[in-house]
This record gives C-alpha cells, sequence and structure tokens, in this order.
C-alpha cells in the first residue's frame, strides 16, 4: 500500500508548515466597492473575524452565524470600545457581517454572522435591515431622564 504524501496548500511565505488553517478573501471581493470604502483598520478587523470561521466538510456544517469577539480580544487591538465599535458598525454597513444575537446588555459578547449583501453595495438595492445592525440607543428611558436630570459636577 502506498502512503499518500501531505499535499503542500500553502507557499513557504504564507504558513509555517504548508497546510495550516487560513481566511479566505477573494479578488472580487477585494475589488468591489464596499471593501474599496473599508479602511485598512476594518479590512484587518473583517479578517480576524473571518479567521474564526471553520467548517466541517464531513457533516456539511460551518459557524457562518455564531462569530464573536470578547472584550478580552477586542481590547489588545483597540484603545477603546468605541473605535471597536466604529469599526464593527462600518462593517455591518458595507454588508460584511450582521448581528446574529445582540447580548452586550447582558455582558456578553455579541453574536456575529457573515454577509453577502456587499455585493449590491452601491445599488439601489443595497439595504441593511435594522435587525442586523447593533442597537444605537439600549439606556431605558428611565435611566437617560436621569442621566438628563444629574448635574454635570456629579458626573464627574
Amino acid at each position: 500500500m502506498a502512503i499518500k504524501k501531505a499535499r503542500k496548500v500553502h507557499e513557504s511565505f504564507e504558513d509555517v508548515n504548508g497546510n495550516g488553517r487560513f481566511a479566505k478573501v477573494c479578488h472580487c471581493m477585494m475589488q468591489g466597492k464596499a471593501w474599496q470604502a473599508l479602511t485598512l483598520g476594518q479590512m484587518g478587523l473583517y479578517l480576524l473575524l473571518k479567521s474564526k470561521f471553520t467548517k466541517n466538510s464531513t457533516k456539511g456544517t460551518d459557524n457562518r452565524d455564531d462569530i464573536s469577539f470578547p472584550k478580552s480580544e477586542w481590547s489588545k487591538l483597540y484603545k477603546t470600545q468605541k473605535m471597536f465599535s466604529r469599526d464593527i458598525d462600518e462593517l455591518i454597513a458595507k454588508g460584511f457581517i450582521k448581528v446574529v444575537l445582540y447580548q452586550a446588555n447582558i455582558r456578553k459578547p455579541t453574536i456575529y454572522g457573515f454577509s453577502d449583501k456587499w455585493k449590491q453595495y452601491g445599488l439601489e438595492t443595497f439595504k441593511i435591515d435594522k435587525r442586523e445592525m447593533r442597537p444605537k440607543d439600549t439606556l431605558p428611558k428611565e435611566h437617560k431622564e436621569a442621566l438628563e436630570q444629574t448635574p454635570f459636577y456629579w458626573l464627574i
């Protein structure tokens, strides 16, 4: 019985052992209007999210709608939550990812999923549904009213 030689998947400058995991981004995506509208930081964030994608070819399953990026991970790359949120919101606004389950109000990471709406970016048919975005205003009405009535010097 002949022994099969491991097939080399990557070039020497791409990987340590030649057949490791990778995050695939096709040329047509990189040439698209949505990708061109991203900053380098947003492209890098997308690649980090994409590196969490796994596919089980024998079972035919994947985790395309179960991607999280908890604070323990993003805080190593971003100085503030505002900067991270801005990049995530841009990836959503351009149609690359979507919110599957928002859990920030219970102090758990938000679950994201990959979207193919980036293909329609720039066309009249391009529209991101409100349920696919992160909520902008999550404070209860009573809490906002209390903050508005609190003198500013107490907040310092």
